[in-house]
């Protein structure tokens, strides 16, 4: 996303009180949240034994995809991780329906 080609980035990692730049790089991001070039969401899911923090970065025209990435991994929740759900989150985080295909195929199969 910070180079310019994806519209939407998502990262997640455990709760704790320090986070690891290496897995939500948030300085990255800092100057173009700052800047207003880049949004930043935040949302802390705490139901134990699941206990993480999922961080979410959009262009502003292309905020939609936040809500639509929360939206979908409620319904992962109730339904389990599938192939629609890949595709899905794939397509949200900006790639091409081939890269969806071929990630499915490796990942799935």
């Amino acid at each position: 996303m910070l180079q310019g080609t994806k519209p939407f980035a998502a990262f997640c990692d455990k709760l704790e009180s320090s986070y690891d730049e290496e897995i939500i790089p948030e300085q990255a991001f800092s100057p173009y949240v700052a800047n207003g070039s880049i949004l930043k969401s935040e949302h802390i899911f705490a139901k134990p034994p699941n206990q993480f923090r999922r961080v979410l970065y959009s262009l502003p025209s292309e905020e939609w995809r936040m809500d639509a990435y929360l939206l979908m991994w409620e319904v992962a929740g109730k339904t389990g991780w599938n192939e629609s759900l890949e595709r899905l989150e794939g397509r949200l985080l900006g790639y091409a329906e081939w890269e969806c295909d071929f990630h499915i195929k490796h990942y799935f199969r």
